[in-house]
């Protein structure tokens, strides 16, 4: 059983927290730790159509400013750069962890932060409610950043982020007249060709958004919160993820509540998450990323301390669980 963080942590954005973050994930035994995420996970994805001027940032929206046509994404330049930072660090440390999380927005929540016309409100007015453009061009556009991560940066172990996937599909039908094939087709294309690809979805995960994961050929992990959505748990059986060959990321601390778990407490849910998955439990972690604990309690170095300790628990969890399966 290993462990891994979705990505973000409620620090301020620099360079030299961006470096003291990886290396306090590596220090306290984080087997993926991802590059951290101390910017908006939406902003940081979309600063090259800014840059290109195909979208602009006005009062903390995106809105559509140009025709996007058939040279996008091609001629985008492509860069993060605390992932750069993290590569050159990663390198230094390699023995100490396992890979780094390469964490990429993927194009339906991105497209879900783009406005169509400066006044829109709502999906139906952000650039999700166009699934030709959705598909056609956001599709490759994310791609090109996995491609960065995974051949430019040498991040192993890819996971696309799409926490609107929990409200686009639901119980019974899928928003803009998407249909399963063509979700399964877009997170396919996005992680060809990666051997240890995820996805990250918060939040319920609906029966058609189960059935599209599970029917994807590319993605091996399934990283959910199972702490804050206890529900999750009765989502998937041991059989389909054999079937399907999947494997489960285990969402098993609160990232919203700033309690600090126990580690019994933690130990009791793995326990039931490990008896409904058995040997396809292949990570712990936090619901999802440790940004909102910031809002809460508005003091980044305490957040901080909590997120760290959180983290720490989950560590020490896992290395009780690998004792026991030695003795």
């Amino acid at each position: 059983m290993y462990t891994t963080h979705v990505g973000s942590f409620p620090l301020e954005y620099c360079m030299e927290n961006v470096i003291k973050v990886f290396h306090d994930m590596i220090e306290i035994g984080i087997d993926y730790p991802p590059y951290p995420q101390l910017r908006n996970f939406i902003g940081i994805f979309l600063k090259p159509l800014i840059e290109s001027n195909i979208i602009v940032e006005e009062r903390n929206k995106y809105i559509l400013n140009a025709p996007i046509r058939e040279s996008f994404p091609l001629k985008i330049n492509i860069r993060i750069d605390e992932a750069e930072i993290i590569a050159e660090e990663a390198e230094k440390g390699k023995s100490k962890f396992k890979d780094v999380r390469g964490c990429v927005t993927g194009p339906f929540t991105l497209s879900s932060q783009i406005q169509l016309t400066q006044r829109g409100t709502g999906l139906s007015s952000t650039l999700l409610s166009n699934k030709d453009l959705v598909l056609k061009y956001m599709v490759k556009f994310v791609r090109s950043y996995v491609e960065y991560f995974y051949d430019k940066l040498k991040f192993k172990f890819i996971v696309v982020d799409e926490p609107i996937l929990s409200l686009m599909v639901g119980a019974r039908k899928i928003l803009f007249e998407y249909t399963i094939e063509e979700l399964i087709e877009a997170l396919n294309t996005i992680l060809y060709g990666i051997d240890f690809a995820g996805i990250h979805v918060c939040g319920i995960i609906p029966p058609l958004l189960k059935e599209v994961l599970l029917n994807t050929k590319t993605i091996k992990v399934l990283d959910h919160e199972f702490k804050d959505t206890p529900r999750n748990i009765n989502v998937y059986i041991k059989e389909d993820l054999e079937k399907y060959d999947k494997f489960i990321s285990f969402g098993c601390v609160s990232s919203k509540n700033p309690i600090i778990e126990s580690e019994e407490e933690i130990m009791h849910l793995v326990n039931e998450g490990l008896n409904r998955f058995g040997s396809r439990l292949l990570m712990i972690k936090p619901d999802c990323g440790f940004r909102t604990l910031l809002d809460i309690s508005r003091d980044p170095n305490k957040a901080y301390e909590i997120a760290i300790e959180k983290l720490r628990r989950i560590v020490n969890v896992s290395n009780m669980l690998k004792r026991k399966l030695f003795e």
